[in-house]
């Protein structure tokens, strides 16, 4: 089960605006509560998109928290969202799906720049000589954060060296049910993706996203470095010359509550609150929401933090600050005549290994996602031609025959045929073996229907997930 989120916020999407609710989880070793669970992050992340809103589909379905809690688990820095019309997201689900692909588009910029902005410190290196082990006696539990404070059992015990030798950065894109169906027809290229958030135009989608990212990493940043400081000033390592990699906090009185932090929610900042209720442990910092609000978009609009005591609007964004509680954010440009755009990051996905995982994928709606309009649309391209049987398979398609893939699906499910099921992934793993090259592979389990009601089947779900996490 997934624990409560580490930040809980809202970001426009792309595609009109519409305001979207979305939930970041860090793993253990971002927020280790003991020595135990400290531990270099590897830079793994990954988004996992919900089922159909219309039939109750949101970020807090149970299969969406048995897959998110599972990647969470291998150390990954996991992000959920709702779609349009689901929970308390704006607008309404769509027809033909382009509007949700926009909307997990969204979330995977946040997500990108989110993480390129993320600073954890550094881990003092462990050997048979040094005083900082596992098992010290004076070594007590450190929950600065009662959010991530997760009983150490739930966690992989921690090994002397990372299992797989990658050390790319990684990125899995999954979803389940109408998720699985989105997360497969996003565009292959993820520089594509990436492009229009390069360099947005201040005050738009883009714009409002690559700032709030960096807004949150960089309060992470400083809660990150506070929570290891303490966590080593707890040890015998204190009298030490031992150095974060960022400046050590000492001061910070961040106050927090069981939900993490939360900013954002309705983007109407005339709203004295934004609190939704029935959202699942949200947290409002010291400042109102709308504070915070106001302070990222001025940040926007003047291309500078305010300072104290300038004028109405800077007292009023900058006042209400609690010591240690929001981070500056640099300004993203280089000189006063380029204050219309922010700046690119063009490393932004350098080295970045994209991965998929397609959780009882709704196979054959996509055409049919493609024609439902009123005036009509042509069906989805097949521009590939399979090596051995002469079928077409989907432009969309192609990346799960590059990338790592894993399908998962039941013999049981009442949506989509198990046959029609098992013709599509043995296509791609034709193409696959037809090429030589390419990692897609589906696994069938029995008993499984859509829904994963069946505990056997449940247990086969965790355990594919987690060793395809984990080979990643």
């Amino acid at each position: 089960m997934l624990p409560p989120p580490t930040l809980s916020f809202t970001i426009p999407s792309i595609h009109d605006n519409l305001v979207l609710q979305c939930r970041v989880y860090h793993p253990a070793c971002l927020a280790p509560t003991t020595v135990t669970q400290a531990a270099e992050w590897r830079k793994r992340s990954a988004i996992v998109a919900h089922p159909y809103a219309p039939l109750g589909g949101c970020y807090d379905d149970p299969v969406v928290d048995k897959i998110a809690s599972t990647i969470l688990k291998e150390g990954f820095v996991v992000g959920t969202f709702n779609f349009r019309g689901a929970g308390t997201s704006k607008g309404r689900t769509s027809w033909r799906s382009k509007a949700e692909q926009d909307d997990y588009i969204s979330f995977l910029g946040f997500l990108l720049f989110y993480l390129h902005h993320l600073r954890p410190p550094s881990i003092p290196e462990q050997n048979e000589h040094s005083n900082f082990n596992h098992s010290d006696p004076e070594l007590h539990d450190l929950s600065p954060i009662p959010s991530q404070s997760v009983p150490a059992s739930e966690f992989p015990t921690p090994t002397s060296g990372p299992q797989n030798p990658n050390t790319k950065p990684v990125l899995l894109l999954s979803g389940y049910s109408y998720g699985a169906l989105i997360t497969t027809l996003l565009p292959p290229i993820i520089s594509s993706v990436i492009a229009p958030f390069q360099a947005p135009i201040r005050g738009s989608p883009h714009a409002e996203i690559r700032m709030r990212a960096r807004f949150l990493a960089d309060q992470q940043n400083e809660l990150m470095n506070e929570r290891f400081s303490s966590l080593l000033l707890r040890s015998p390592l204190s009298g030490r010359s031992t150095q974060l990699r960022d400046h050590t906090l000492t001061n910070s009185k961040i106050r927090q509550t069981d939900g993490g932090v939360r900013i954002g929610g309705e983007e109407d900042l005339r709203r004295s609150s934004h609190e939704s209720p029935g959202s699942r442990s949200s947290f409002t910092l010291d400042s109102p929401v709308r504070k915070s609000v106001e302070k990222v978009r001025s940040i926007a609009k003047s291309g500078r933090l305010a300072s104290r005591g300038k004028g109405s609007h800077e007292s009023d964004a900058s006042s209400h600050r609690t010591k240690g509680s929001v981070p500056e954010i640099s300004p993203e440009h280089d000189s006063a005549d380029d204050r219309e755009t922010i700046k690119a990051i063009p490393d932004i996905a350098e080295g970045l290994q994209i991965a998929y995982l397609l959780v009882s994928p709704l196979q054959g709606w996509a055409n049919t996602l493609a024609t439902l309009s009123l005036w009509g649309s042509k069906p989805a391209r097949a521009t590939k031609r399979a090596n051995d049987g002469g079928i077409m398979i989907p432009e969309h398609d192609m990346k799960l025959t590059i990338d790592p893939t894993l399908a998962l699906f039941g013999d049981d499910d009442i949506f989509v045929s198990v046959n029609k099921l098992r013709a599509w992934a043995e296509r791609l793993h034709d193409e696959c073996k037809g090429r030589g090259q390419g990692q897609f592979r589906h696994k069938e389990v029995p008993r499984a229907g859509h829904f994963w009601h069946d505990r056997e089947a449940v247990k086969v779900l965790r355990e594919e997930v987690r060793l395809f996490a984990s080979s990643l």
